[in-house]
């Protein structure tokens, strides 16, 4: 499996996951406590962890110690890494699909 189909494999995996994803997309500044997050996505902070670590592990969102409270956040550089590569591997599915 490639790097894009591991990044789509884990982007995709879970319904959570694409919520988190579209939470930040639409607000690219947020910066929130995981039980601040999950409650904007309609969830318990316990429900989201594994997802949370998981964007983590590939760099989309970063957790970042602020006073007391850890904090998730939309790490943008690495985020429009992904966004690239998956927009490639797209690209060159449909490029062989027609040839």
């Amino acid at each position: 499996m490639s790097e894009a189909q591991q990044i789509i494999a884990t982007l995709l995996s879970s319904e959570v996951r694409g919520d988190l994803l579209v939470l930040f997309h639409r607000n690219s500044g947020l910066v929130d406590t995981i039980d601040g997050v999950a409650r904007r996505i309609g969830r318990t902070g316990f429900s989201i962890e594994n997802d949370v670590r998981d964007l983590v592990k590939l760099g989309v969102l970063k957790m970042k110690k602020i006073g007391s409270s850890e904090v998730i956040l939309l790490d943008r550089a690495r985020d429009r890494e992904v966004l690239e590569a998956v927009a490639d591997h797209i690209k060159s599915v449909n490029r062989s699909e027609r040839s």
